[in-house]
């Protein structure tokens, strides 16, 4: 109570300290549990005081006087007597505060507030509350400025409103919110020679803002006739509360839109991806073949794709970007092409030559930004019997032959994007009826039981063992039924995408 004391009648204690020193007195000061609150002149903290009082409110200390240089009855007697004036003012400021606060409490704060809180509620943005907020304050409290600052989680783009308009030096009040976050506590300052006061300021309240438990905002009202009291404090600090849960609302709106975005435009991006993978099944002279896609979350690095023309052999494609999401899908895309490209116009497409190309397209690409594609091509002359392909770090890729075990087709490279010169050469596999080539992305041999364990390549090749005399349509089922079997309706860790491709009769 005395610390408000002095800040609201400063100007009088100052002229006390004068009085005293004019008399003669070396120093004056007040104390308040054996720490100066104040003292005259400045460079004198009253180590020996000839005289010490204390300043009493009823029954209780509050403080006391101190005075350097001056001794006996005469002066004690003074000085108790100044001691009564100012317990008699801190009794007389303690009614005062309370009788305005009660005032304020039940009649003009909460009509205040209730039209602040009308004024903001249209507000989308944070700006526009901070204006309000500034606006309404300053017509409240009747100060003669105000300003606001917001400064994000991120300290991004940090906002200042002032009203009116560049009355201060923005770097001042700058420094007034950090000193206002480091002490999160008011700032209220009635010394326009403070080092916290801005020029041209009389008298000065800066009023922390917390939101989501720290503190984000600040906001300051300038020159108040008088200086600010507790009433004013009290006011302010209630207008700061309706600004804290106001920008808290702007805040969760925003991340609220913002998440909608990118729903939205992850919902088309995955539209897109799956307008880029084949729509329809190819027929194809002596194979039965099936492929489908689930990506582990919208949008994936998985793909399949087919390239089939009048005269040309039938070519297909399956790859795994790495990484999960966006990326992922942007890199995916850029992989599909540039093989679909080569397969489509080349002279003379192989599987060897379709990747080599492919490679050297992607390879600065995928080097700049660090990332690669596993990539299994396939080519096959309706009629033939026989399976030409390339494996480029690609797995897993099961071959079963009708009269055989599963086996597991290792890759002869690796994958797209490590080496400048793609080194996978043509390999060839029988492809006569019931023969079966299964070419699936990690996703399957990756899928994970409540308990963390993996489902594997042992399990897989014993899966495609008890499915191998199904259509590739429900082969395909099988995998895709039993990975999710496994996983018990987890959510997948990884795109899932297969080929399957089973030989047929011609």
């Amino acid at each position: 109570m005395l610390v408000a004391l002095l800040s609201s009648q400063y100007a009088r204690f100052s002229a006390l300290a004068e009085a005293w020193l004019a008399q003669g007195a070396t120093a004056f000061g007040i104390y308040q549990d054996e720490r100066p609150l104040v003292y005259w002149p400045a460079g004198h903290r009253l180590a020996k005081p000839s005289m010490v009082v204390p300043i009493m409110s009823g029954e209780k200390e509050l403080g006391d006087l101190r005075v350097v240089g001056l001794s006996g009855v005469v002066y004690e007697q003074r000085l108790r007597a100044d001691t009564m004036l100012i317990g008699h003012m801190l009794g007389l400021e303690s009614e005062l505060q309370l009788m305005t606060a009660d005032l304020v409490t039940s009649q003009d704060q909460q009509l205040a507030l209730y039209r602040l809180t009308q004024t903001m509620r249209d507000h989308v943005t944070v700006e526009e509350t901070l204006k309000a907020v500034v606006s309404e304050a300053v017509r409240m409290v009747r100060s003669q400025i105000g300003y606001a600052m917001f400064v994000p989680a991120s300290a991004q783009d940090p906002q200042l409103v002032q009203q009116p308009a560049d009355k201060l030096a923005e770097d001042q009040l700058w420094r007034l919110y950090w000193q206002g976050q480091a002490s999160e506590h008011e700032l209220n300052i009635n010394d326009p020679g403070s080092e916290f006061a801005p020029s041209g300021v009389k008298n000065l309240l800066h009023v922390p803002i917390w939101v989501r438990g720290a503190v984000m905002a600040g906001l300051g009202l300038v020159n108040h006739p008088g200086g600010f009291g507790a009433p004013d404090i009290k006011l302010a600090r209630a207008i700061a509360d309706q600004a804290s849960a106001q920008i808290e609302r702007m805040l969760l709106y925003q991340e609220m839109f913002d998440q909608a975005k990118l729903r939205t435009e992850m919902e088309l991006a995955r539209r897109v991806q799956l307008d880029l993978l084949p729509r329809t099944l190819p027929v194809v002279q002596g194979l039965d073949i099936y492929a489908n896609s689930r990506p582990a979350y919208q949008v994936g690095g998985d793909f399949f794709d087919f390239i089939q023309a009048e005269g040309r052999p039938f070519i297909f494609s399956a790859g795994d970007v790495t990484g999960k999401g966006l990326s992922a899908a942007l890199l995916m895309t850029m992989t599909r092409s540039a093989l679909h490209s080569k397969a489509q116009f080349m002279p003379y497409p192989t599987p060897e030559a379709v990747m080599r190309q492919s490679n050297e397209d992607l390879y600065n690409d995928f080097t700049r930004v660090g990332v690669f594609a596993t990539v299994f091509v396939g080519q096959y002359e309706p009629g033939s019997q026989k399976m030409v392909y390339a494996n480029a770090g690609h797995a897993p890729v099961i071959y079963r032959p009708h009269d055989g075990e599963p086996v597991l087709l290792r890759a002869d490279s690796t994958a797209i994007g490590i080496l400048p010169v793609n080194p996978s050469r043509n390999q060839v596999l029988r492809m006569a009826p019931n023969d079966l080539l299964i070419v699936a992305t990690d996703g399957f041999s990756d899928v994970r039981d409540p308990s963390d364990d993996l489902f594997g390549i042992d399990r897989l090749m014993e899966l495609v063992d008890r499915l191998h005399t199904g259509t590739a349509r429900e082969i395909a089922a099988g995998m895709f039924e039993e990975a999710d079997r496994f996983g018990h309706g987890r959510q997948q860790d990884d795109d899932q995408t297969l080929i399957v491709i089973k030989g047929a009769a011609s």
